[in-house]
């Protein structure tokens, strides 16, 4: 009898592993539609992921994502550098495990007509979206005038209002980015700054927490594959990606490439080349946004750049 027992439960292991492993919650990875994550959504479309084991969602906004981070609700976000910091501020344990991407043109001051240098926003009003990232690269703009935030007039609007507020001549000039500062170039506007005069500036990550770098480590590595594969199919292939991720996106293959414009991907090597050094190459972008976020209050302690980064995913993935 013993022995029968033994002999069913040794054909039974594999049904109670697979009950157990279909049990198990999949991966869920967030972002907003911001083209800097543009490689990880076409994984997605493309089947470069197992679609048992990680579940990718879009947010409306990236406010959305981080309040799904915070609450347990996603494993895995995209976020910008600056709202990392932010995360981190509430979830100490959070490390960032890739760059994604970085804007390199694709965010930009642009000025009424009759403004032509950066100089002469001495004393007008600038419209920006009531975000870190978007008031630190105002400050770099500004630096290169010889200018700081005090002399200028900052006018918080929501992002959806920035255009209009524009074209009603309610500012002086306005920080956008994407389709926004493209329409608003045709109409006329003035472009003084952009990100690809501070290169390296403006990053998009991927950040987890420890706990899940441990839980979920197979399919983490899973995602980074396919995150490497789809990197690889934007650069060979561009004009079949831009097609899959405008009909993903419900949008014209041209627009989408129009909004891909500036924004510069991150592959494997330039990741190991920013990541894996000691100390780090990224350490002195991530130290410049933190001195920035503390010395205006968004931030009460800082943390060591190299504490922020996990790097044993990217470092064990294979070419």
């Amino acid at each position: 009898m013993k022995k029968f027992l033994f002999v069913l439960l040794l054909a039974l292991l594999p049904l109670l592993a697979a009950c157990h492993q279909q049990a198990r919650p999949p991966l869920m990875f967030g972002a907003d539609a911001w083209p800097g994550y543009a490689a990880l959504y076409l994984a997605s479309a493309q089947g470069y992921l197992p679609p048992q084991g990680i579940r990718l969602a879009e947010y409306g906004n990236s406010a959305e994502v981080m309040q799904a981070f915070r609450n347990h609700a996603l494993q895995v976000a995209g976020v910008t550098l600056d709202e990392a910091l932010l995360l981190r501020r509430d979830i100490p344990d959070l490390k960032i495990v890739l760059l994604l991407a970085t804007s390199n043109g694709a965010d930009a001051v642009l000025a009424q007509p009759g403004i032509g240098k950066l100089s002469e926003l001495r004393g007008k009003r600038i419209g920006v979206e009531n975000k870190v990232g978007t008031s630190y690269f105002l400050g770099l703009a500004l630096q290169q005038a010889g200018l700081d935030a005090h002399q200028i007039t900052m006018v918080p609007l929501p992002p959806d209002k920035l255009e209009a507020a524009f074209r009603a001549h309610q500012v002086d000039a306005v920080v956008v980015s994407g389709a926004a500062q493209a329409r608003l170039l045709q109409a006329g506007a003035v472009q003084l700054f952009d990100s690809s005069q501070t290169p390296g500036q403006m990053l998009d990550v991927l950040v987890t927490r420890d706990e899940y770098i441990g839980d979920y480590y197979q399919e983490l590595t899973q995602l980074l594959q396919g995150w490497r594969r789809a990197v690889d199919y934007l650069r060979t292939e561009p004009s079949q990606a831009m097609q899959v991720l405008a009909r993903r996106a419900q949008t014209d293959p041209a627009q989408f490439a129009q909004a891909m414009q500036g924004i510069e991907l991150l592959g494997l090597r330039r990741n190991r080349e920013l990541l894996l050094g000691e100390p780090p190459a990224v350490a002195p972008t991530i130290d410049k946004v933190q001195r920035f976020m503390l010395d205006n209050g968004r931030l009460q302690l800082g943390s060591d750049a190299a504490a922020l980064l996990d790097t044993s995913l990217l470092a064990n993935l294979k070419q």
